[in-house]
């Protein structure tokens, strides 16, 4: 009897344990299928198949790669989308930025961004680099290591040694304080301005949230808007030279 419960037990544990390798394994397979098919120039099987590991999960290699497959079936504005989320677990990646300009290239649209104070820029260039997340674990390491300094030169055995851990504990502070700026400035610009890309082949802009407002202007498939405010089945977007008017919700999908 108890080698018979000892059996299923250790039956039971070793289901568990394969479960997440079965996935692994499968997911493995669709990521090779489709990476075949894309090198075969099947691009319609290859998004089909990236588009049944993202039901599962994300990552910008994914979303890189499905963005590619989608360049390359056709589907412009749903490419630039998915290059712009990548973008955004992966602000460094080079790959990805070249990728979306040239995906850009082949949308209507043509806006002139306006350009912000170049100290702005500036700044918020630096912070494109790098996720809120990683400019957060960022900030947490410099504090560790102030405080690591602060003991230094509370309990240094010589004044040169004390004078030195002093030093460098203001300026791990200081590079705390300045990677707690981008952590936050990273967040507000994804919560404070989302954005999102124009899914369908053009969308009339108008002043009011409905379909007796004036035309304010036309946008096509793959341009990237600003989401201000909603209402109902109605949403204000900015565009990047300033423009704004209200288009509806199912015309865009939110990066």
């Amino acid at each position: 009897m108890k080698n018979t419960i000892l059996s299923i037990i250790l039956s039971a544990m070793l289901l568990i344990i394969s479960l997440p390798l079965f996935a692994i394994s499968e997911n493995q397979k669709i990521w090779n299928d489709a990476a075949e098919a894309y090198a075969q120039k099947n691009y319609e099987e290859a998004v089909s198949l990236y588009a049944q590991l993202i039901k599962k999960g994300e990552s910008s290699s994914l979303y890189y790669n499905y963005g590619n497959a989608l360049f390359k079936a056709g589907y412009i504005g749903r490419a630039i989308l998915y290059y712009e989320r990548a973008l955004r677990l992966d602000p460094s990646n080079s790959d990805i930025k070249y990728n979306l300009e040239f995906a850009n290239l082949s949308k209507t649209d043509k806006i002139e961004s306006f350009e912000p104070f170049f100290l702005t820029q500036w700044y918020t260039s630096i912070t494109l680099l790098y996720t809120s997340n990683l400019w957060a674990y960022f900030a947490l390491a410099f504090f560790l290591l102030a405080m690591v300094l602060f003991l230094i030169f509370r309990f240094g055995k010589t004044l040169i040694l004390r004078k030195i851990g002093f030093g460098l504990f203001i300026f791990s502070l200081v590079l705390f304080a300045i990677s707690c700026g981008h952590a936050f400035h990273a967040r507000n610009m994804v919560l404070d301005n989302p954005a999102a890309i124009v899914m369908v082949g053009s969308e009339t802009a108008r002043s009011t949230p409905d379909m007796s407002g004036t035309e304010v202007f036309v946008i096509h498939e793959g341009t990237k808007v600003f989401e201000k405010s909603s209402l109902g089945d109605w949403v204000e977007v900015r565009l990047e030279d300033g423009k704004v008017g209200w288009i509806h919700k199912s015309a865009v999908e939110t990066i």
